[in-house]
């Protein structure tokens, strides 16, 4: 396959792409008897171009063969290592409420080398609780956590009005990677790379997909209303 001994520098959408392909061959097509996929089935699969596919994994060193495809237990390799799935990330979930304790107790991260070491809330009436296997504490033990257990990844699952205080917070603490499910931006220093979960912005997608729907309905009924009126008066 000859794959680069280092990780290329990929953009967000290649990183994005590359999310869907691994998760796409992991539950559909790893199992196959043959173990190669193609990159026409793969953008099938995800409606999207072959060119594309072929392009982002020539990216991380993965080249297939012509009509007999990639092998799919070097693709899922590949995207591991780029994307760092061979290593061991310990995170802290602030906020431990229904979004924290989904996460918390969300067993499919251990595949990927995430592991959650504590959870944190204001809330005393949550504090010494378990979530997915893992106690509850009180806000202020954060920064001794992160230190013991040399944390460099939060989970952030709390109020807007909360969200950048608790950011600069774990920030000073040494946290370099911010999950943000806040509903809202945060600011942070260079060197700290957050991610933000806005769930809005999928409902905004989901919703101008719809518009488009019923406006080409619309104009479905207009035509065949004209077309039934032409037919009448003829």
């Amino acid at each position: 396959m000859g794959r680069r001994e280092s990780a290329p520098v990929l953009g967000p959408l290649v990183l994005e792409r590359l999310m869907h392909y691994y998760h796409l061959v992991a539950e559909q097509i790893e199992e196959r008897p043959h173990g190669r996929v193609s990159s026409a089935e793969i953008a099938h699969l995800l409606g999207m171009d072959d060119t594309l596919v072929r392009k982002d994994l020539a990216a991380i060193g993965v080249r297939g063969r012509p009509r007999v495809g990639f092998s799919t237990a070097e693709l899922m390799e590949a995207v591991r290592i780029t994307l760092g799935f061979n290593d061991t990330y310990k995170a802290v979930i602030v906020g431990a409420g229904r979004m924290g304790g989904a996460i918390a107790s969300y067993a499919g991260f251990a595949k990927y080398g995430l592991y959650v070491v504590a959870l944190f809330d204001v809330d005393a009436e949550r504090v010494g609780n378990v979530q997915g296997g893992v106690f509850v504490q009180p806000l202020e033990n954060l920064e001794t956590v992160i230190a013991r257990h040399d944390v460099r990844l939060a989970i952030l699952t709390v109020p807007a009005d909360a969200a950048q205080a608790l950011a600069d917070r774990m920030v000073a603490s040494g946290i370099r990677a911010i999950w943000n499910f806040a509903p809202t931006s945060l600011v942070v220093p260079p060197g700290v790379f957050v991610r933000h979960e806005h769930i809005s912005i999928g409902l905004g997608e989901l919703a101008y997909f719809l518009k488009q729907y019923r406006g080409a309905e619309a104009r479905e009924a207009a035509a065949e209303g004209s077309e039934s009126n032409s037919g009448t008066s003829s």
